[in-house]
């Protein structure tokens, strides 16, 4: 029996792996000679789960595995079909996926050059991508691991280490999925450590660099044979022989023993080839030139909705502006997406680069001049000739209503759907009707005489500044206009007493 001391405190040490856009995944840093002993080993030790037949081969490591995959739910008919045609993709898949599995890869990580998103990273793994397949991205992978459940569990599969081995002590092999399996062994790793005679667990099969990959290997393998065949020792039924384990340590039955290495011997192992290295540029590179190509694009994209935009009449005056601050918003938000997190700042840079570059091409961006955002508007020219700009009235709107009323928050009431440019005209100060000055005499034909010779007709209304007199003749226009209109239905006897009741000055 193995040694059942207490399992080590928990460990400080970060399991997923951390770097930076576009830095390669190294040998080293996926252990590829732990994962490569694992799927080389061809002990036929496991139950087909997926065939019923009484006399069903068993199967190793490799050809299990890649078999849950390819009966995920999840797992999509391209996947299976390339995975089916090409067994050295097979292979690399699933050893990336063993990697998401254990939780040595994170979901913020993707490894096809073509990824737009920015809250991923992308990173080329040369020792796994030996063909053109294409590696999809961490997320999706986790999708398909999680729903590669055998048909029992679906509903119900085991979470615990306890739970598993439950199951097969009631008979059922094998316990769970390959696939559950490793997610509650990394979900729970101290607790395989009463397996082992020194301090050892689940997680340390990817991180202990100082024992030997072949060793861990055997380790990994032994773990996953003892929960999904083996119920161990604590099994009811003692006239059923136990499973040996093909992965045990032949001398004492138990778990294999763990060899340690010395610092040199540790980097003889995980050791990248020229040929990796080199195929690692070339993704980059090629990475690099996608990124570069699609930051065009989109800038490209952005020039031509804003020139659209600015060459489209507009029918309200408001419909402008907001038409173009959405667009310059998008020009401005869409490469702050792209900058991302510190450690994306590599493609935040290339899309600057690419933006910076179409931008400059396309030169800037062309403004209406019907638009209320013109940084030069047009000089204010007063209708009224010799009137100053910053008269004593207010706006020609009240003059017409004959109202002294204070414009609300103390502000010159302006026409907000107006497109054409308005000086700014301060608030009158509001007078007591007994303070006001009379209004200078002047007859109706002698005013219209004044507007004649001191009006530019070119100028329109909107911008007219009155002053007294000409409130005075708008208030004597309205009297005329509704006595017509209270006299309508007679005309000829109603103009002629409108007209004998303003002559006589009332």
């Amino acid at each position: 029996m193995a040694s059942r001391r207490q399992s080590p405190a928990p460990s400080k040490r970060t399991l997923a792996l951390k770097r930076a856009d576009g830095e390669p995944l190294t040998r080293a840093d996926i252990q590829y000679d732990v994962l490569h002993a694992i799927f080389e080993d061809k002990s036929l030790a496991f139950t087909d789960p997926y065939d019923t037949a009484e006399d069903a081969p068993r199967l190793c490591f490799r050809d299990l595995y890649i078999k849950a995959i390819m009966h995920s739910s999840k797992a999509t008919k391209a996947l299976k079909d390339k995975m089916a045609e090409s067994p050295v993709y097979a292979e690399d898949f699933a050893m990336l996926s063993l990697l998401v599995n254990v939780g040595r890869i994170n979901t913020t990580m993707s490894f096809f050059p073509e990824m737009k998103t920015a809250i991923r990273t992308y990173h080329p793994i040369p020792t796994l991508q030996r063909t053109n397949g294409n590696m999809q991205d961490a997320p999706r992978i986790k999708h398909v691991l999680k729903t590669g459940l055998l048909e029992r569990e679906a509903n119900n599969p085991p979470t615990t280490l306890d739970e598993v081995l439950s199951r097969a002590k009631e008979g059922h092999i094998p316990a769970t999925s390959i696939l559950n399996l490793l997610f509650v062994l990394s979900s729970h790793s101290q607790g395989v450590g009463t397996h082992f005679s020194e301090r050892f667990e689940f997680h340390d099969i990817f991180l202990r660099t100082e024992i030997s990959s072949a060793s861990r290997a055997r380790a990994f393998l032994w773990l996953c044979f003892n929960y999904l065949e083996n119920p161990g020792s604590a099994a009811d039924d003692y006239d059923e022989e136990e499973k040996p384990n093909p992965f045990a340590d032949p001398a004492k039955d138990s778990a294999p023993f763990l060899i340690s290495l010395s610092p040199e011997e540790a980097e003889l192992e995980n050791v990248d080839t020229p040929e990796e290295k080199e195929w690692a540029e070339k993704l980059i590179s090629q990475r690099d030139t996608i990124v570069k190509q699609n930051a065009v694009k989109e800038a490209g994209r952005d020039v031509m909705k804003v020139a659209e935009l600015a060459d489209e009449p507009s029918v309200a005056g408001d419909a402008e502006p907001k038409k173009r601050k959405r667009a310059s918003r998008a020009t401005v938000d869409k490469p702050k997406r792209t900058k991302g997190s510190a450690e994306k700042s590599r493609t935040g840079a290339l899309k600057k680069g690419a933006q910076g570059s179409q931008v400059s091409t396309q030169g800037s961006t062309p403004r209406d001049d019907m638009s209320v955002e013109d940084d030069n508007p047009r000089p204010h020219l007063p209708r009224l000739m010799g009137v100053p700009e910053q008269g004593e009235s207010d706006s020609a709107f009240r003059i017409l209503l004959g109202k002294d009323v204070e414009p609300r928050n103390g502000r010159a009431k302006a026409n907000r759907y107006s497109p054409y440019p308005r000086s700014p005209e301060p608030a009158a100060p509001s007078k007591p009707r007994a303070l006001r000055h009379a209004v200078p005499e002047r007859t109706m034909l002698q005013h219209a005489w004044y507007i004649v010779n001191n009006t530019d007709p070119l100028v329109d209304s909107d911008d007219e500044l009155g002053d007294e007199h000409d409130r005075h003749d708008y208030i004597q226009r309205l009297k005329v206009v509704t006595h017509l209109a209270r006299q309508w239905s007679d005309p000829l006897p109603g103009l002629q007493r409108t007209l004998e009741y303003e002559l006589s000055g009332n």
